[in-house]
């Protein structure tokens, strides 16, 4: 797969105009997070307290009339309004039982405006991760709990394809999982991963981790007892899910295989991992930060200038440095998502790592899915000109995802 001919910009060229359309455009930009909410349970001595987070966007799913006045903008006063609706549908769709004995999530605590949204937030950011507002559940107990169970019965209302990437916390110990429509419940156990059958509490309180205190259902019911490979094994899916549903990241890796041969996606592929890698680790230890509006433009942009690069590229060998930047910018996006949330460290860095591999099986599934027909197309004599239209049409898109992104326009419906 060879490129089309013509003369090709300097590097140092092409990755300015690349960033320079990045910097000049970071203005309110849709995050670039999969459908996802956030839960976290604390079991404290007293208390079990269960934190569910969402966007805007998954909110407006819950009320309708969020946005009172349907103006596109979301105001304080307006979801404050709307709280009690919203605790009143997380109480109907989110069932709890506490040492195998229901129990209702109470009111939540007071619900703060998301402290980088602004006075208002846009309809172009309802998706952001600037705009995750959190309700606390707190459900008193008279002595620490064994297990605590959860099921979410919210995806009918938010979409079969809405994953909740939990949490939990007790004594020093983190276990993380996802809920999803085919697996929505999920009995946290005290006792994992290994603590004797009774124990002593902080306040001296007996804690009986028997089968006799159990969910009559327990033995049935996913829990700490799975082990921690398959959790793990849910963090993975969770990262190929996102990589595969990412049509941006799918149309920017299309350009790149349009005009490459084996050798260069070889490059490129490597040169993406490493660059991901990188970055997902600086941003998981804090050492480097970049506002999420700057990194969802600069993957627009670059979208855009690669895409648009094809109509004149003759030899792709160069082009991993560019997917390098992407990697870099990639990885921060990311890594964004993620620490947004508060997560304990622990689990935070191993659900981050398992994360990143799933993301990369994803994208070798789809550059070994995009690699077959480019082969195909390399031997039409009309290459050239399938290329050019392909390439029209993937930076009218990635023109789409910018203006989006960088002023608010709302083009894209995905």
């Amino acid at each position: 797969m060879s490129g089309a001919g013509g003369r090709r910009l300097p590097w140092a060229v092409r990755s300015a105009c690349a960033v320079g359309i990045a910097a000049c455009w970071h203005g309110p930009a849709l995050a670039h997070n999969p459908d996802t909410s956030y839960a976290r349970i604390v079991i404290a001595a007293d208390a079990v307290a269960v934190k569910l987070t969402y966007d805007v966007t998954s909110l407006i799913r819950m009320h309708g009339g969020l946005d009172a006045d349907a103006d596109g903008r979301l105001v304080p006063g307006e979801l404050a309004t709307a709280v009690p609706t919203i605790a009143g549908f997380l109480r109907d769709h989110v069932a709890c039982e506490i040492d195998g004995k229901a129990v209702p999530l109470a009111e939540p605590g007071p619900v703060a405006w998301p402290p980088d949204a602004g006075p208002a937030i846009a309809a172009a950011d309802y998706h952001a991760p600037t705009s995750l507002v959190s309700f606390t559940f707190r459900m008193p107990t008279q002595r620490p709990a064994a297990d605590v169970w959860l099921r979410f019965a919210c995806f009918d209302a938010l979409g079969l394809q809405h994953t909740v990437l939990a949490s939990c916390e007790h004594r020093g110990t983190t276990q993380e999982l996802l809920f999803t429509a085919f697996e929505p419940d999920y009995l946290f156990e005290t006792s994992w991963p290994a603590m004797p059958a009774v124990q002593k509490a902080d306040d001296g309180a007996a804690v009986a981790a028997t089968a006799a205190q159990r969910s009559p259902g327990a033995a049935g019911r996913r829990s700490s007892a799975d082990g921690l490979l398959s959790r793990l094994w849910l963090f993975f899916r969770l990262g190929v899910e996102h990589i595969l549903i990412g049509y941006d990241h799918v149309l920017f890796l299309l350009s790149l295989i349009l005009v490459s041969d084996v050798r260069s996606l070889v490059k490129i592929v490597t040169a993406f991992t490493v660059a991901h890698s990188i970055t997902l680790a600086l941003a998981t230890l804090g050492w480097v930060e970049i506002p999420s509006d700057v990194v969802e433009t600069a993957i627009a942009a670059t979208i855009v200038y690669t895409a648009i690069e094809n109509l004149w590229i003759g030899d792709a060998a160069g082009r991993w440095k560019l997917t390098f930047l992407f990697g870099l910018v990639h990885g921060f996006g990311f890594a964004g998502v993620l620490r947004d949330l508060s997560l304990p460290t622990d689990g935070f860095v191993r659900a981050l790592v398992v994360f990143n591999l799933g993301v990369e099986v994803g994208q070798l599934a789809i550059v070994a899915a995009l690699a077959v027909p480019a082969a195909a197309l390399a031997r039409s004599r009309h290459a050239r000109t399938i290329r050019g239209c392909l390439s029209v049409a993937i930076a009218v898109a990635g023109l789409g995802w910018l203006l989006d992104r960088a002023c608010g326009f709302a083009i894209m419906p995905w």
